[in-house]
């Protein structure tokens, strides 16, 4: 144990200090016993201060060890999960005494398994995220170890790994181990080679031209020869197969391909080698940019829908693809190879899931652009309600303000019969029930419902109520069963007499059936119905339906008749049915467009006024869009907003020529269609930002470079996955106009990336690019297999094969250092707050002496007077004690304490002749007397 000082210097200030409160006492001749106290005191204080800033420390020698075993548990290890557990099991049960062990495992990430203790018990490895095991960076390990190791310990690290490296350099770590002085012990796991064929790399232009041919490069690696099948796709098509003999080593094989169609092209290339052992490196994407003009993709759910938008794309001579809705893209990426997207009379149901749940953020996030034209499959018809579809146009499905529809009660009559459960993979009643649940969904809470089931009786399932409690009466709904045969008229007239009463301005009843019904007199209920203003539609279901009898009930019940041998249109009938029966929805009629607010898209346009449409659907401007044209009733015919970074435009008439067929001889149609398309595809900027991203494991470093180089500027990036999985970052500025970030990626696959740059709050540019994602470098051949043995060698370890080798060496022990400036410092302010009480509460010490003294004069009594028995003879001794009594004993004895007390009478007398004479000088005035108090007050 020695003591070492940082700062001496601090030590000069204590004889300086000493001096100094010595020269005040004595010669200003206030040295008495109480300052000497405070003077002692003082002095003691100001040396533990000094000796606390001198930065004073003790060195202790430490034998404590502390053992950490640093795991490998990446994917290419993943195997010898179990016999690694076993092998640190065995090791901590053998640690010696005063050694503490810890646990931590690693792979692209390191977590802490198990704190150091000196504990034996280990439970094995818990669970291991998926992220940590995708690639192996032993570097980071070492270098979070070397951090997780206590100072005052002797280190040893143990190693578990196969030591194929493919992130990092743990080289790089060999230095500082030295430097801690770790011991280090590695157990390196041997693997036996199996067969493995995995495609390494595939080559492929940047940027194509369309129409010319290029080269698609792949490169297969292998460890075996063998044979395999080697297919192409681009997006979802097949370009290409061939099967392939692949030699033990590296293979290059070259594909040929022409695109005819810009955007970002995806390529996927997929082997199926007969001699293999993994199968998740045996995909491989990429990528690459077919450049053109802007792209526009018209989508059709029937053909023809589109037509006169495809002789107006003509004659401007639009780059454009048309398709059926059934071949709408399935995902964003796919959604941003055009500029553009334009759906002609298309209910969502015609459309894919993938399509709808990532067209808001292709226009909000990506500033894509959305045109909907009407027809009597879209908008509040083409169940639009409530969907991304009413998200991102500018108009609400449902007719609200003064054209709100008014309350409706509505009766649902659904047989039920046996013939009902019949169906391919789903019944008729099944698809009945959904249909029925859909409708309940697009009710209003004023409105009111009831459904009421049948086959050769009937039964009220949800009594004629509120529809405010949708759950409540989908849940009854569900519960209706097959029964029993067809009966529809004592339905009817039951559903009539439950609407007759109820108070709602729009009362109608929706019949649905599979069968036929002997009965034919329905005049009566019929007739009944129409005073009562009650109207009635009819869906047939199948061939053995009555249709002409439905027909004719719907026809004399003021509604309409459906007839669908497709059983899964039964929900879309009844949902649309829902709005038709308001009357407001569908309007076929003729009428001028009337000119609501002036706009871009009108420039050149609306001079001489606009022919007649036939028709239109109606729906509601939402409140920060722009009414272009409306109806002769005020409702919105064409309307656009900006919806986050793209547009859309809402067209409630037709583009087929049945409510449009007067455009197709306007002189002014083409233009208009040229300023709707030129203002909804957004132009941000002068597109001339350059993106750059490197994939490095499971992270994208993504540099971006402007011309734009504004103090105030920001650029934010956004990632979306296949999946629609987004995450955000913000790129940091590295250099004027140039910006950086690093992304995690998840999982393989394509990725789309939107980056903008944000100045006073909006954005100035906007650019998209892809990012794909490759399999984990895992899942690769390990060729750099000897920077585990430098690393040994560099650091004077030892490879280990068995847990008994881990603590058979000894460590030299730890020299430790305690800084004693905290402990001294809490002396000095203990001394300090007693100092002060010492001295401010006038604390008197003389009474503490008194008695003292008398303890020790009693003492010295008693002990001479057993020295004087001793001395003398038992005889005498006798005698002595007979003749003292006890109390004479303890007189003879304590005559000292009288003394003491007539002693402190004495003092106190003089004290009163002191404070007599002070009495009686105060009747004159003594100056100086008073200036000397005052400057012993403040001396104290």
């Amino acid at each position: 144990m020695n003591l070492e000082i940082i700062r001496p210097i601090f030590l000069l200030l204590i004889p300086v200090f000493v001096a100094i409160v010595i020269y005040t006492f004595k010669y200003l001749k206030t040295f008495r016993k109480r300052n000497t106290l405070a003077a002692i005191s003082r002095i003691i204080i100001f040396t533990l201060l000094c000796l606390a800033l001198s930065g004073i420390t003790i060195k202790l020698n430490i034998k404590d060890t502390s053992t950490l075993f640093l795991f490998d548990v990446s994917e290419s290890n993943k195997e010898f999960k179990e016999e690694g557990e076993k092998f640190i099991k065995e090791s901590i049960e053998s640690m010696p005494k005063k050694n503490k062990a810890a646990v931590m495992v690693f792979g692209d990430g390191t977590i802490l398994e198990k704190f150091f203790s000196k504990g034996n018990a280990f439970n094995g490895i818990s669970d291991i995220p998926l992220s940590t095991s995708t690639s192996t960076n032993i570097e980071d390990a070492i270098t979070k170890a070397l951090l997780t190791f206590p100072e005052e310990s002797a280190k040893r690290l143990v190693i578990i790994t196969d030591g194929e490296e493919n992130k990092g350099s743990l080289l790089k770590t060999a230095s500082s181990l030295e430097t801690q002085n770790v011991e280090v012990k590695v157990y390196k796991v041997n693997k036996s080679e199996k067969p493995e064929v995995y495609v390494d790399k595939v080559s492929i232009p940047e940027r194509i031209n369309i129409g010319d041919e290029f080269s698609v490069v792949i490169t297969i690696e292998s460890n075996v020869k063998t044979s395999a099948k080697v297919s192409l796709y681009s997006d979802r098509t097949k370009k290409a197969e061939q099967s392939v003999d692949v030699e033990k080593g590296k293979n290059n094989f070259v594909f040929k391909d022409i695109q005819d169609s810009g955007g970002f092209k995806s390529y996927k290339v997929v082997i199926e080698p007969t001699l293999d052992s993994e199968v998740k490196n045996n995909e491989y994407l990429t990528f690459t940019n077919a450049e053109e003009k802007p792209k526009i993709l018209l989508i059709e759910s029937k053909d023809g829908e589109g037509k006169e938008l495809e002789n107006i794309f003509s004659t401007l001579s639009v780059n454009y693809s048309k398709i059926n809705s059934k071949e709408a893209p399935r995902n964003l990426k796919e959604m941003l190879e055009f500029k553009s997207i334009i759906t002609a009379n298309v209910h969502i149901d015609d459309i894919n899931k993938g399509f709808v749940d990532n067209l808001e953020d292709y226009v909000k996030e990506y500033a894509g652009s959305f045109i909907a034209t009407g027809g009597e499959d879209s908008f509040a018809l083409g169940g639009y309600l409530n969907t991304p579809f009413e998200k991102v146009l500018p108009v609400y499905m449902d007719m609200r303000g003064k054209k709100e529809i008014p309350k409706m009660a509505l009766a649902l009559v659904i047989d039920h019969s046996g013939s009902m459960g019949g169906g391919e993979n789903i019944t008729k009643l099944a698809l009945a029930k959904e249909a029925a649940e859909k409708a309940v969904e697009t009710l209003r809470p004023i409105d009111d419902i009831g459904v009421l089931a049948f086959d050769d009786s009937f039964n009220w399932v949800v009594p004629i109520k509120n529809s405010k409690d949708k759950e409540d009466i989908k849940s009854k709904i569900r519960g209706i069963d097959v029964n029993g045969g067809t009966s529809i008229y004592p339905a009817l007239k039951e559903a009539y007499d439950g609407l007759k009463n109820n108070d709602a301005k729009i009362k109608h009843i929706i019949l649905l059936t599979d069968g036929q019904d002997g009965f034919n007199q329905y005049e009566d209920v019929l007739s009944t119905g129409n005073d009562e203003k009650i109207t009635l539609s009819t869906v047939s279901v199948g061939s053995d339906a009555d249709k002409t009898l439905l027909q004719n009930l719907a026809s004399l019940g003021g509604g309409r008749s459906y007839h669908t041998d497709i059983y899964t249109d039964i929900p879309r009938i009844f949902a649309k049915e829902i709005f038709l029966s308001s009357k407001s929805y569908l309007n076929n009629r003729e009428f001028t467009p009337k000119l609501t607010s002036p706009h871009n898209i009108l420039n050149g346009v609306a001079k001489d006024g606009f022919p007649t449409l036939l028709g239109y659907v109606g729906s509601s401007a939402k409140e920060t869009s722009s009414i272009i044209l409306s109806s002769d009733e005020d409702d919105p015919i064409l309307t656009a907003w900006q919806y986050g970074l793209g547009r859309s435009v809402a067209w409630n008439s037709d583009m087929a020529g049945r409510w449009s067929k007067n455009l197709s001889s306007w002189n002014k149609t083409t233009k208009l269609w040229q300023n709707i398309l030129n203002w909804s595809i957004e132009s941000y900027g002068d597109g001339e930002g350059i993106i750059s991203v490197n994939i490095t494991g499971k992270q994208a470093f993504i540099e971006y470079e402007t011309k734009n180089k504004g103090e105030s500027q920001k650029v934010n990036a956004l990632v979306t996955s296949e999946k629609g999985e987004k995450s955000d970052l913000y790129l940091e500025v590295t250099k004027p106009g140039k910006y950086s970030g690093v992304l995690d990626l998840k999982e393989t696959g394509f990725y789309s990336l939107n980056i903008r740059e944000i100045e006073d709050e909006k954005v100035i540019n906007s650019q998209n690019t892809t990012i794909a994602m490759q399999y984990s470098p895992e899942y690769k051949f390990f060729k750099d297999k000897g920077a585990l043995d430098k690393l040994v060698e560099e650091t004077k370890g030892t490879f280990v094969k068995s847990s008994d080798e881990i603590f058979n060496s000894s460590l030299e022990s730890v020299w430790s250092r305690i800084d004693l400036s905290n402990i001294l410092l809490s002396m000095a302010l203990v001394l300090f707050i007693i100092d002060i009480a010492y001295r401010r509460l006038n604390l008197n010490t003389k009474l503490f002496k008194v008695k003292g003294k008398t303890g020790k004069q009693y003492k010295k009594s008693k002990k001479s007077f057993k020295k004087n028995i001793n001395n003398e003879d038992k005889d005498t001794i006798k005698g002595k004690l007979e003749k003292v009594s006890n109390k004479d004993f303890v007189k003879s004895n304590f005559n000292t304490l009288d003394e003491t007390e007539n002693n402190k009478k004495d003092i106190d007398t003089n004290k009163d002749n002191k404070k007599q004479n002070l009495s009686e000088k105060s009747k004159t005035l003594d100056t100086s007397s008073l200036l000397r108090k005052k400057e012993e007050r403040n001396k104290y």
